[in-house]
């Protein structure tokens, strides 16, 4: 057994490994970045019974055609007034850790939105396991985003949480599902997930006016980002391996509208870097799970700290990257070398009996 099998139904035959190819850095200007993580093996993500049942005849959620940017802002405000009416508490990143595990969970394609019902009908303790079980998947494909992302999701794995909190935590579920979460962030089209910052948006509504006067936060409108995106690289050679650096990123919102620009040329934003720093560590970590969401590729790096005051700021993200990823590959190899051994020890039962 080499894989970590994270999503398998334990009454289930086993799942072949993914096939993964790992692809070519391309090195010659992405410098001060960290190396492209090591693709690891581990099980296709199956989906459970409970979603191959979904009942189509249920009526919980509806596809929208409408704006994204209009939709975008439509969940964050239903997102918002249902955890406030629950009595939620001030800790804003956990209303918008709920809403970045939805929009992370790996089923995509045209059918992804019917996993709403699905969702919903799980109780407190299903619900807290499907989102331990989400970030676990994402650390082992891309540790140094998830660890990155830790102001999102370090409240699942505490103790149970109490009655008050998970009732205020199943409220934003149901507030971000039945508005149409899913279907701003399931598409299996990159381009189409990265039409609009849902994270950004949910944190420019949750936060405080006090505190985006303290972190100097300025939420840039999608379309002057577009806009921007634009008279800077339309007429900009971009060539495979340039990196793009962000000094006073947000949750990326350029980034995201730098793509789109460069999917619309036909260019792979994988062939490029991309480099965030923000002072704030709920924008970054949303920076984190906005790159994944918007597929920006192996090479970013996600940095939290203040650049004037600190300098730097990249370079002890870079330290940080590698050792999430030297930590990852090191206990995956703990993983299948305890695997190998449990392998081998069922065939010492079997051939004793």
């Amino acid at each position: 057994m080499s894989q970590l099998d994270l999503f398998a139904d334990a009454d289930g035959p086993d799942q072949p490994p993914a096939p993964i190819t790992p692809a070519a850095p391309l090195r010659r200007y992405l410098t001060n970045l960290p190396p492209a993580p090591t693709p690891v093996t581990i099980s296709v993500a199956q989906p459970r019974p409970a979603l191959v049942a979904v009942k189509r005849t249920l009526n919980h959620y509806r596809p929208s055609q409408r704006n994204p940017h209009a939709h975008a802002f439509e969940i964050a405000e239903a997102v918002n007034y249902a955890w406030h009416h629950a009595h939620g508490g001030s800790s804003i990143e956990i209303p918008i850790g709920v809403v970045a595990t939805l929009a992370l969970w790996p089923l995509r394609g045209p059918d992804a939105y019917l996993a709403a019902d699905w969702w919903l009908s799980l109780d407190d303790t299903e619900l807290l396991t499907a989102f331990r079980e989400c970030w676990a998947r994402w650390w082992i494909t891309r540790p140094d985003l998830i660890d990155r992302a830790t102001p999102l999701h370090k409240w699942v794995d505490g103790e149970k949480p109490d009655a008050g909190r998970a009732g205020a935590v199943r409220a934003v579920v149901e507030a971000a599902l039945t508005n149409g979460l899913l279907h701003l962030t399931t598409s299996d089209d990159p381009d189409l997930r990265s039409t609009t910052d849902l994270i950004g948006t949910l944190l420019a509504i949750m936060r405080s006016q006090g505190a985006h006067d303290a972190l100097a936060e300025v939420h840039t409108p999608p379309e002057v980002a577009y806009l921007m995106a634009r008279m800077l690289l339309d007429d900009m050679s971009l060539e495979p391996g340039m990196k793009f650096d962000e000094p006073a990123g947000g949750t990326g919102g350029m980034y995201r509208a730098a793509v789109q620009v460069m999917r619309e040329r036909g260019v792979d934003p994988h062939q490029f870097g991309w480099s965030l720093t923000d002072i704030d560590p709920i924008a970054a970590a949303g920076a984190a799970v906005n790159a994944i969401l918007w597929d920006l590729g192996p090479h970013v790096l996600i940095g939290c700290g203040d650049t004037l005051h600190e300098g730097n700021v990249p370079a002890r993200a870079v330290r940080e990257a590698r050792e999430s990823l030297e930590r990852r590959d090191r206990l995956h190899s703990q993983a299948v070398f305890l695997a190998a051994i449990q392998q081998v020890e069922a065939l010492i039962r079997d051939v004793a009996a």
